[in-house]
């Protein structure tokens, strides 16, 4: 399963993550967010990723009975849609997201001699209440007979050609090669290409495991996705915008992390940058800034869209402090729909 991240979307994923509630959401959820950060970290470790440069835990099933039911109230069409994606990713591989309570994903970034950032070897390691035999029954009537067989660190791995887009557990969309699968203990699933589940396996065992210690930050009980990364040395130093303040202030980034959470009046998104040196963060804060500036007269989207998207930078916010530029969101109830449709 890979993805590509050219210069330009990633100068405009810089800027778009540069978003922010108001300042007494960002007080009140401040304060919450102390409580919970050891049991988070202490979940997340026990989930046997590869070493990975970035990882990703989601809360699968309240996402899937709370946040995005409540999201998309007002949109019946939509709800549905999402509903359909996951049974039809149940109907395509015999797996069933609504098993799962947790996944975790993890992933490397590989520079390409074009500039672009590729992200590979996506990892993802789900831990619900399932029966493994009808799991694997199920996946060989959705592979209808093309369901191979492999056999490492003395588990099997399921393998089905796909060559098509799939949505990972019906949620995020992606274009896929070879789906493969392995059961690591009776409430555990890893999901990937097959070189990637195999070094699951391995993870699972001890070797070659992803320092979930990333994911140790303070969150709040509303957080349902928590996601952090290391950017290695000179990955970005490649990356061109056209704008060569923009370029540097990229190529300053060494690492990230954030959380997606659901409150009484929307969706909050943070994510925080961090630069080699408090300089760094302090170009990289300009930048943004000046981004957010003109970001308006860019937007050319008519209609919804183009509402969404300048009630997005209106609401930006961004906050820097030592080596790091935090950066924060609050999408209104109102406005959830609209931005669940975007993915």
């Amino acid at each position: 399963m890979r993805r590509t991240f050219y210069a330009s979307t990633l100068a405009l994923l810089v800027a778009a993550a540069s978003l922010a509630p108001t300042a007494g959401a960002q007080n009140t959820r401040g304060a919450a967010r102390t409580t919970t950060a050891a049991q988070a970290a202490t979940a997340a470790a026990s989930l046997p990723l590869p070493a990975s440069d970035a990882v990703l835990t989601v809360d699968v099933r309240r996402l899937l009975t709370e946040v995005v039911p409540r999201s998309l109230a007002s949109d019946p069409a939509r709800l549905a849609q999402v509903n359909a994606d996951v049974d039809e990713f149940r109907t395509r591989t015999g797996i069933n997201a609504r098993d799962f309570d947790t996944v975790a994903v993890g992933a490397r970034f590989v520079s390409l001699p074009s500039g672009a950032v590729k992200v590979d070897h996506l990892t993802a390691v789900a831990r619900g209440t399932f029966r493994a035999e009808a799991l694997v029954a199920a996946a060989r009537a959705a592979a209808k007979g093309g369901l191979a067989e492999q056999t490492h660190g003395g588990k099997t791995v399921y393998v089905a050609t796909v060559n098509d887009q799939l949505r990972l557990f019906g949620l995020a969309r992606m274009r896929v090669r070879e789906l493969a699968f392995a059961v690591l203990d009776p409430n555990t699933l890893a999901l990937g290409e097959p070189e990637d589940v195999r070094a699951a396996i391995d993870a699972q065992a001890g070797r070659g495991r992803a320092d979930m210690s990333l994911l140790n930050f303070p969150r709040g009980a509303g957080d349902f996705v928590a996601f952090a990364g290391n950017v290695p040395p000179g990955l970005l130093t490649g990356v061109e915008t056209g704008l060569p303040n923009v370029d540097r202030a990229i190529g300053a980034i060494r690492g990230f992390y954030g959380t997606v959470g659901s409150s009484p009046t929307g969706i909050q998104l943070m994510t925080t940058l961090r630069a080699a040196t408090a300089a760094d963060a302090k170009q990289l804060f300009d930048t943004v800034e000046a981004l957010r500036q003109i970001a308006p007269g860019l937007i050319s989207m008519a209609g919804e869209k183009g509402r969404f998207a300048k009630g997005l930078v209106d609401s930006l916010k961004v906050t820097t402090r030592g080596g790091e530029v935090q950066l924060r969101v609050e999408v209104p109830q109102a406005d959830l729909s609209t931005l669940l449709r975007a993915l």
